[in-house]
């Protein structure tokens, strides 16, 4: 059984960034983190080089959503249909990405972040799961990979009922 819920986990993380529009605009959004950082901490060319040179990282936290408003950058990033969906697996309307950012070359970024997916799509009973999610870009324009993931304890049993549904439903749209 352990099995079956590992793949459904791996199943719901990777649609909830693809609803979400983290996975299909992961390249604009690490435009914006690399925009940021670069603004920030890599102010000149020197400081670039003793960055690269002492192979530091760079850890900075974003807001992708706060007090249920979207970060005007995504908002220009993302659909519609994806802004709704991210708001709706935010914590109380926010959701924060901690980046991790190597000063080695090729630059890679890692993401930390919270989603609180319901999954329990027709029942006025929610069965909302809190994630937390640590995805990698190997570049700021390679593909997204998530390499790991966390969730607080819930009823094993019911998860397995509620993905059945959830995985029919999403499989047809």
């Amino acid at each position: 059984m352990t099995d079956l819920h590992s793949v459904y986990l791996e199943y719901l993380v990777a649609l909830i960034l693809k609803r979400c529009g983290i996975k299909p605009h992961s390249t604009e959004i690490a435009a914006h983190i690399e925009n940021v950082i670069k603004s920030t901490h890599l102010t000149n060319p020197a400081k670039e080089a003793e960055f690269e040179l002492n192979g530091w990282t760079i850890v900075e936290t974003f807001t992708l959503v706060d007090n249920h408003k979207i970060d005007p950058i995504i908002k220009d990033v993302l659909t519609i249909v994806e802004i709704q969906n991210l708001l709706e697996c935010s914590d109380n309307g926010e959701i924060l990405i901690t980046v991790k950012r190597l000063c080695k070359p090729p630059f890679p970024q890692s993401w930390s972040l919270y989603l609180k997916p319901n999954i329990s799509l027709f029942s006025s009973d929610p069965f909302v799961i809190d994630l937390k999610i640590q995805l990698e870009l190997e570049s700021q324009d390679a593909e997204i990979k998530i390499k790991k993931i966390e969730h607080e304890d819930f009823n094993i049993d019911i998860f397995l009922e509620k993905m059945e549904t959830y995985k029919l439903f999403h499989s047809k749209s």
